[in-house]
């Protein structure tokens, strides 16, 4: 079917194929590279064992590969070129049929030279990709699956090299992607472990320009270049812009070839000589008015990056900001509210936001603690509390009173002056779910307007998530944009209790990027349910439980469960089930 499909492609009737975007995306490069698909040449490179991905990457990978993949696969590791530095083979057959496609050590596997692969897509893209049978653009893999990733260096993020695992169709499966990313992860991490002092110098200094900058940021050095978005999209030459920073340090004011300038130019030194820089730029327009006074309205960044991934997102106008100015408007308009929200949604928050405004001092009487103080001392410590008209005084979680209580309750705040000037001095918390259910009785309801002020759920403010995740200062890791996704499509059932644990997870981290793998695998479950219906919110349950009963044997769960393992395999993937 795809080699019809690929005639067809060649007959330039490409607006009809049904192929993956990534393969026919690569395919184009491929034909505009000159890749015959017929009559690929093998082309020699220098293998540089010596190079720093080899020196590195090899140790791990000799000692993961064979406990890891097993037989019937290989695994290649290639500089940043594609050229192949080092093989490994669990399957004598498969090391000969490779042999004679010229996968040696030494080839240049990338898809200017061989077209569409594992090794050379993920090179061509940046990102992990799966290339099987006829999506390979040279008839001459048609028999393999490959699977490739990129190997990022964790302080510059540049891919530093590729890992690609390869098998035969038919012995492919569909765990040699996570088993590779793994793999993966592990030279990242080991690269990380053998960065130098100063790389990790320069990272830091980057982070912390990042956070108070809405502008191009770049840390350059000799050997080191670590650049947001906004820098890497201006195509500066890092070289040059070092060598005039190394012959005078101040160079801000300095005309880039982009039409932008240098605002900031922070050297970094150690021991009283210069090793590096932190630049910020902005375009020219931008800093004549800064340096004249006027105010320069920040523009919104993309996500920043060490050249080409992750990073955090840029601070817009964020959601909790425009609903905390709106709870501000309507406190200046009564003199009681009703504050309705999920549990953990900021309801508590956004009221102490709105006393400030108000001149009044924040008094917060939480109901859930009738238990413990007992009803008497509780209802004593609520007339109190109203009695003084300087305070704004806050009833939370008004839906954990009895009915008795609600009563008196409401007794108390029908005896306490309404108050004729502008500015909120009473008000109460109560849960989403209460509040639709009906379930606070309506006597101490109708102590307040007939109208509520709603905080939606955090779900529903992703970039409030977002920017207290990221730009948090030194020492917390960098989010890939996987991640950010990630961050984006989670339910964040818990709100903002659970927003903060995860913050802190993140805090303890040690490392300085985190990618999708590196995150807790329940975390990840919660992205996928979210987005399931009922039923198949069922299915995923079976299939989990089926995993833990037999210990995660895929085979015996399939069989429980009565399907086929490549049904088990598939329903995994759709339901993110490890």
């Amino acid at each position: 079917m795809l080699d019809t499909l690929r005639d067809r492609f060649r007959d330039e009737d490409a607006g009809s194929l049904m192929v993956r975007d990534e393969i026919l995306e690569s395919w184009r490069r491929s034909r505009l590279s000159g890749v015959d698909p017929d009559n690929v040449p093998s082309v020699e490179a220098e293998a540089r064992l010596d190079s720093r991905i080899a020196t590195v990457a090899i140790p791990v990978l000799n000692s993961a590969a064979d406990v890891l993949m097993g037989a019937h696969t290989s695994v290649l590791l290639s500089a940043p070129d594609g050229t192949v530095l080092w093989r490994w083979d669990g399957d004598g057959h498969l090391e000969k049929r490779l042999d004679r496609s010229s996968v040696f050590i030494g080839t240049r596997m990338s898809e200017d030279v061989v077209g569409t692969n594992g090794l050379g897509t993920a090179l061509a893209t940046s990102r992990a990709v799966t290339v099987s049978g006829t999506e390979h653009f040279s008839d001459a893999f048609h028999d393999f699956t490959c699977a490739g990733a990129p190997i990022r260096h964790p302080v510059t993020n540049r891919v530093t090299g590729v890992l690609s695992v390869t098998t035969l169709v038919k012995d492919s499966s569909p765990l040699m992607g996570p088993t590779l990313l793994r793999l993966a992860r592990d030279v990242e991490e080991e690269l990380y472990g053998e960065s130098t002092l100063h790389e990790r110098q320069m990272l830091r200094h980057f982070l912390a320009e990042r956070r108070r900058q809405r502008a191009a940021v770049i840390a350059v050095s000799a050997d080191v270049v670590i650049a947001n978005s906004i820098a890497s999209a201006m195509d500066l030459d890092h070289a040059a812009l070092w060598q005039r920073i190394e012959d005078d340090p101040d160079q801000v004011g300095l005309d880039l070839a982009t039409g932008s300038r240098i605002t900031v130019c922070r050297p970094v030194r150690r021991g009283g000589t210069l090793v590096g820089a932190v630049v910020v730029a902005e375009e020219a327009l931008d800093a004549d008015r800064s340096q004249r006074g006027e105010h320069v309205r920040p523009r919104p960044r993309s996500s920043a990056t060490g050249t080409g991934r992750g990073g955090g997102p840029v601070r817009q106008e964020q959601t909790w900001n425009r609903l905390v100015a709106q709870l501000r408007a309507t406190a200046t308009t009564t003199d009681r509210l009703l504050v309705v929200g999920e549990d953990g949604a900021g309801k508590r928050t956004a009221l102490r936001a709105a006393a400030t405004d108000c001149d009044r001092e924040y008094r917060e009487l939480d109901c859930a603690t009738l238990g413990e103080l007992g009803r008497q001392e509780w209802l004593a410590a609520a007339r109190a509390l109203v009695a003084h008209d300087d305070e704004l005084v806050v009833f939370a979680h008004l839906d954990a009173l009895d009915q008795a209580t609600c009563r008196s309750l409401a007794a108390i705040l029908d005896q306490t002056p309404r108050s004729d000037a502008p500015g909120l001095r009473i008000a109460a918390t109560l849960s989403a779910a209460a509040h639709h259910k009906d379930s606070v009785p309506r006597v101490v309801l109708d102590q307040f307007p007939p109208f509520v002020f709603e905080v939606p759920p955090l779900r529903k403010r992703t970039d409030d998530a977002l920017a207290r995740l990221v730009d948090q200062g030194i020492g917390m890791p960098v989010l890939t944009k996987d991640v950010i996704q990630l961050v984006q499509r989670h339910p964040w059932p818990g709100n903002h209790r659970q927003l903060e644990e995860f913050r802190r997870w993140l805090g303890r981290q040690n490392r300085p990027v985190i990618s999708a793998d590196d995150l807790p695998a329940s975390w990840r479950d919660e992205v996928s349910r979210g987005a399931l219906t009922v039923m198949q919110a069922s299915e995923s349950d079976t299939i989990a439980t089926a995993l833990r009963e037999h210990g995660g044997n895929k085979a015996a769960a399939a069989a429980a469960l009565g399907i086929s393992r490549s049904s088990l395999y598939r329903k995994m993937r759709e339901y993110r089930l490890r």
